[in-house]
């Protein structure tokens, strides 16, 4: 045999000497490996999941915030009207003028009353949806009977004497009771 000749037998001899040992290194069965990928897999699921979890719950805080801070803007904004609403009645006081005691002293007892239902009103912005449905149920009453007093101010001009005085009593007991219940509407918010 010439030198030529055994070159590819050397070859072949090397090729196979060779490969026993790439193969050393793949000593799985392909069960194995089979759940080395489904464990992959799984492990690969799992990641998935917890970022998602990870995301929804970014998510979910970034909606608190923004729900707080809506929030917080409504009741400065009601906090505003309100301190607003008492300096216009005040400026109406002062433009009325002293035209008549009885009638001041009644729109002065009205006006407290006023700035309570403000006040509680700007509360009632940072509360629940629920509270502020109940709220707005009960507020309405308080207007409602705010607004039959101030139409019986007018009948407080024509009284004189006792009458006027008995009048004037009962008429600030009912805006003490009118602004008890101000206050109940407002310890539920």
């Amino acid at each position: 045999m010439t030198h030529r000749t055994k070159l590819p037998t050397w070859l072949s001899l090397a090729a196979l000497l060779m490969a026993p040992a790439g193969l050393l290194g793949c000593d799985r069965t392909p069960s194995e490996a089979h759940n080395d990928g489904v464990q992959a897999q799984r492990e690969a699921d799992e990641k998935k999941q917890e970022l998602r979890k990870e995301a929804s719950d970014k998510i979910a805080a970034a909606n608190r915030d923004v729900q707080e801070a809506a929030d917080e803007a409504r009741k400065k904004a009601a906090e505003a009207q309100a301190a607003a609403n008492e300096k216009i009645r005040a400026a109406n006081r002062e433009i009325m003028g002293p035209k008549n005691e009885v009638r001041d002293w009644a729109q002065q007892k009205l006006d407290s009353v006023d700035n309570m239902i403000d006040g509680a009103s700007a509360k009632a912005q940072a509360a629940t949806p629920a509270a502020k449905a109940k709220f707005n149920n009960a507020i309405e009453d308080v207007k409602h009977e705010r607004d039959v007093l101030e139409t019986e101010m007018g009948q407080l001009e024509t009284r004189a004497g006792d009458t006027l005085d008995k009048t004037k009593e009962q008429f600030a007991q009912r805006i003490d009771r009118l602004k008890d219940n101000i206050r109940d509407i407002e310890k539920a918010l």
